[in-house]
Parts: structure tokens; sequence; C-alpha cells
């Protein structure tokens, strides 16, 4: 018995060392072909159709995303994993503007995605943009930036201030700028409450493309329906340039008190409360992947508004 004991413990030994070169890990090139390198034509034929359908009368369906994240967690953090047939996105990153958004931008140009520079004003105006020769300088590098580019225009966020001027000559300050910078084919886009542009002067107003409503800390459809009423009765904003905003992983009630993802019962109140121009969807970035995660309902979002797509 001793003997076998023995026996035994060197064929485990044994056994032991070749497993631990079994499991050992090995890096394995896996090169990815994506779409436009397997079929060029096929490709070229989709993105045209693409670009069709972005250029008719629809439903605009609008997202934020985080981009160039200081660690890159997966595809999600990348423009070209956006669905195909989102019309815009504002990307909330872009002072650090990456070598892969760079290299994302043509992409979105191929499939007609327009993508807007967000300058966040609503949440720097109390520490670097607190002035405006700050304002301006950082104005400055933005729409130079935008330019050489090849952006597709701007989103700029704000916070009306009923106590004082401030907000508003900020506002005059950001329109007038980001105005006479646009060129053909570019977009400005207001995220936020539109009491902040209503001090602007009507030529700079006009040059406002669509506003983007901040509801998306609302909650029920209760207060969805007096916020719209505000944008549209009080601010003067038309109804074929306003959007709703939601935001993902959000719940929304809705007047029978049935609760539903804010995404899914937000869609249902474009056409319900206006038509409305369209659907804006934040946080888009987190909880990305699944059977009914971010994409997906953001996905069903553009089709729902747009069921010939």
């Amino acid at each position: 018995m001793k003997h076998l004991s023995t026996i035994l413990f060197f064929i485990l030994l044994l056994l032991s060392g070749s497993c631990s070169k079994w499991t050992e890990t090995e890096a394995l090139e896996q090169p990815v072909i994506r779409p436009q390198a397997q079929d060029p034509e096929l490709w070229a034929r989709y993105t045209a159709l693409l670009r069709e359908y972005k250029a008719s009368e629809h439903f605009i369906v609008y997202a934020r995303l985080e981009n160039s994240p200081k660690v890159a967690t997966s595809e999600k953090d990348f423009m070209r994993c956006l669905p195909d047939s989102l019309d815009f996105v504002s990307l909330t990153n872009a002072d650090n503007f990456s070598q892969y958004d760079a290299e994302d931008l043509p992409i979105m140009k191929e499939k007609g995605t327009k993508v807007l520079y967000q300058i966040d004003y609503a949440s720097r105006s109390a520490t670097d943009l607190t002035d405006n020769e700050k304002l301006s300088a950082y104005l400055d590098r933005v729409t130079e930036f935008v330019r050489l580019n090849g952006l597709d225009g701007w989103s700029f966020t704000g916070i009306p201030d009923y106590a004082s001027g401030t907000h508003a000559a900020a506002a005059s300050l950001i329109m007038s700028r980001l105005s006479a910078a646009k060129a053909e084919g570019q977009y400005i886009v207001f995220e936020g409450n539109p009491i902040f542009l209503m001090d602007l002067e009507e030529t700079l107003a006009s040059s406002v493309d669509y506003v983007v409503l901040d509801s998306d800390r609302t909650y029920n459809i209760t207060e969805l329906k007096m916020q719209v009423a505000n944008a549209l009765d009080y601010a003067g904003i038309p109804e074929e340039r306003l959007l709703i905003a939601a935001a993902a992983g959000s719940p929304f009630t809705d007047a029978d008190g049935t609760e539903y993802a804010a995404v899914a019962g937000m869609t249902e109140q474009v056409a319900a409360l206006g038509p409305l121009a369209g659907l804006a969807v934040y946080n888009v970035g987190t909880d990305y992947y699944g059977l009914d995660r971010n994409y997906s309902a953001l996905r069903r979002a553009i089709q729902v508004l747009n069921p010939s797509i």
C-alpha cells in the first residue's frame, strides 16, 4: 500500500504539472472584420439608404455619449457602436476628443449620424467658465476645433437665473459665437430649460435648430405635460424643434399609474404631446448590452417612432 501511495503521489504530481501547461493563457490574434470591409459595395448601398432616411421627414432620435473615458471598458464607449439609424450624438467629453473618436468620425459621416461637440455651461458656469472672458476664450477653442475636425455642430446646456442677468448674458454670448461659426449643414442644439433662451434676440434664437427639454429627471406624465406646455406656450419653442429627454434606467409612470422604463414610456409621448420633433436618450453608455438594456431600448425607440426603418 505504501508503494501504491507513493506511485499515486507521483502520478498526481505529473498530472498537476501537465494541467498547469494546459491552462496557461495565451494571447490569440482575433482580427475584427467590420461590415464595410466584408462587402464594400453592399456597405455603400446600405449607408446611402441610411443617409436618405435621415434626410427625410421623420422623428429625430438623439443620444448623449460619454466619449473617451479615461479607461475604455468595452465597445459601448465608442461612437461606432451606436445604432446606425441614430440621428444625432452629443459628445459629453468632447474636450478630450481622442484618436479613437477621430477614427470613428468618418464612419458616423458615412451613416449620416450628426456628431455634436457638447458645451456643458450648466455644470461649469460656477467653476472654469465663471465670466464672459473665460467663456469667450473657451468658445474660441471649441468653434475652431469643430471647424478643423469636421464635426457637425454643437450642443450646449444652461440653467436660467431669475435673480440676475448673468446667464442671459452667457446665453447671448454662446449663441452669438456659435451662430457666427455655424456653417451650412451644421446644427446648434440646446439642452435644458428653454427659459434660458428667452432673452435672445430673434436672429440668435432662430439659429437654434433643436431644443432638448430637461425632462431626463421627470418621472410621470403629469409633470412631463407641464414641462412641454411651458416650453411650447411660455418659451415659444415650436413643436417641430422640441425633443423630450429620457434617461436610460429611469422609471416613468403614465396616467393610469403604470410604470415603464423612461425611454419606452417617453417614446410614446413624442407623438401624443405634439407631435414633437423627437426623443433624446441620456445615460446610454451605462448597462449597455443585453436583451433589455440600453442599446436595445434605444434601437426600439427609433423603430417605434419610425416604423418604416
